[in-house]
């Protein structure tokens, strides 16, 4: 039998879905009847993603009402997400109906595969109970007052305790807290260079130091990458070549490809980072994913700074990132945490410290790490006929796009069937590249269904070799 194409349906199934339209009517009227079968048949898979509805005129002939009636429920399944119109085409329905985790954007609903972040749902009891005990147990306007630049006394602690559960050291080095990794990033950047200085990084990098970049007029100098991230020989040629002030590698699985340094890279990256007197950030906010492997800036403490946050292990609105850095620097990164955002916000930090002392956040991180092993046996299964870039818990994958396709095209592919990805372009510094890549962010999406439909979304891209 032939199958049946995406977006057709057959005559006879084009009105089934409403049968049972006049024993509801009777009970709840024409227009919450007409909305409920819609909704029913969406949600249980009697109508499929891409199925064209009936016109408003054949549906509302069919049924006896007003062709009014039937306007007024599709625009509602609209506003649900349910179903997208098309002016000229028709309504269909959605790519993905009742994501709960989609980013709308006009009329269309996408799968969002495009942004790195844990599942957030995992942590809604935590966060009940440790929000209630606030409220019993302090006054909340308390919380809301100003605070030390850096975090209190009791809140540098806390940092102290998460980077000891993590295995991180701190020995005779300071530690601050600032509002999440992108903030860390600023201030370090603004207060170890100055404009028209050049810092190395990786020739694909994470999108936010780019920006910062451009903003404060700093030049970025790429350095090639392979499957342990940063190429030694490669920094040493462009510290030989430019003025390099600053590096910033991120050591752990590396946005966007997923690369993991050895030991013994670490030690050869500081080495030349030594050699030539420079200044590291060690971004290490995927740590928590590699932490039998220790922190790049451990091999060369006197002239690091360790950077983290809560946001990919725990929660990316807590806004909570760590810094540890040599003792002498402390006046100056005090200053820039308070020239920038004054101070950690309490509420927040009282949070993470409710998390972190109660042990909740060594529960959550371990459920988010288990289910990203999970989600990367679904990415194998359903694309591992295409060239693949993850370790067993990364949190996203960078696939190798076969030659017909340019990754701009794909993404642009892709987008019109409903997903969000990103494309290599949006990680590249410098000349562009000869290789065409994607990210997929794996944990971005709230069900394995969800992901599931996404990926086979760009498993049928992918299977059509760019005769699009």
């Amino acid at each position: 039998m032939e199958k049946q194409k995406f977006g057709e349906v057959t005559q006879s199934s084009q009105f089934s879905w409403a049968n049972n339209f006049e024993v509801k009517k009777s009970r709840i009227g024409a227009k919450n009847a007409l909305f409920q079968l819609l909704k029913s048949a969406i949600e249980r898979g009697k109508l499929r993603a891409g199925d064209r509805l009936p016109t408003h005129r054949k549906l509302a002939q069919h049924l006896g009402v007003a062709v009014a009636t039937v306007t007024k429920v599709y625009k509602l399944a609209e506003s649900n997400g349910l179903v997208v119109g098309k002016a000229g085409n028709g309504c269909f329905v959605s790519t993905c109906p009742l994501s709960s985790n989609a980013i709308q954007a006009g009329k269309l609903t996408y799968i969002n595969l495009s942004i790195i972040k844990p599942v957030a749902h995992y942590a809604e009891l935590y966060l009940q109970k440790h929000l209630s005990d606030l409220s019993q147990h302090h006054q909340l306007s308390d919380l809301m007052e100003y605070n030390a630049e850096s975090g209190s006394l009791t809140d540098i602690q806390t940092a102290k305790l998460w980077l000891t559960s993590q295995g991180k050291s701190f020995n005779n080095r300071e530690v601050s807290i600032c509002s999440g990794a992108q903030h860390g990033l600023m201030i370090l950047i603004t207060t170890l260079t100055q404009q028209g200085d050049c810092i190395a990084v990786e020739a694909h990098c994470y999108p936010g130091i780019i920006a910062l970049a451009q903003q404060f007029g700093r030049k970025l100098v790429p350095i090639e990458l392979d499957e342990e991230g940063m190429i030694p020989s490669s920094l040493d040629k462009q510290c030989q070549l430019h003025d390099v002030k600053l590096v910033i590698a991120v050591a752990s699985h590396q946005n966007p490809t997923t690369a993991v340094m050895s030991i013994e890279r670490r030690k050869h990256i500081a080495s030349i980072i030594e050699q030539y007197k420079l200044w590291l950030i060690d971004d290490d906010v995927y740590g928590f994913l590699s932490n039998n492997l220790p922190e790049l800036s451990s091999f060369i403490p006197e002239r690091s700074f360790y950077l983290t946050s809560l946001s990919k292990a725990l929660l990316p609105g807590l806004r909570v990132g760590y810094l540890t850095y040599p003792q002498s620097f402390k006046a100056r990164i005090d200053a820039a945490i308070r020239n920038t955002v004054w101070m950690p916000v309490p509420l927040t930090l009282s949070l993470a410290s409710k998390l972190i002392h109660s042990g909740d956040a060594d529960k959550l991180i371990t459920q988010q790490i288990e289910t990203a092993k999970n989600r990367q046996q679904i990415v194998r299964n359903i694309l591992g006929a295409y060239t693949l870039h993850a370790k067993e818990n990364s949190f996203h994958v960078w696939l190798k796009l076969p030659e017909q396709w340019s990754a701009e095209k794909f993404c642009e592919v892709a987008k019109a069937k409903g997903v969000l990805i990103s494309n290599n372009h949006s990680f590249l510094v410098g000349p562009r590249s000869t290789e065409e890549a994607i990210r997929i962010s794996i944990m971005a999406v709230k069900s394995i269904e969800e992901l599931r439909f996404g990926l086979e979304i760009l498993k049928g891209i992918l299977d059509n070799d760019g005769r699009l």
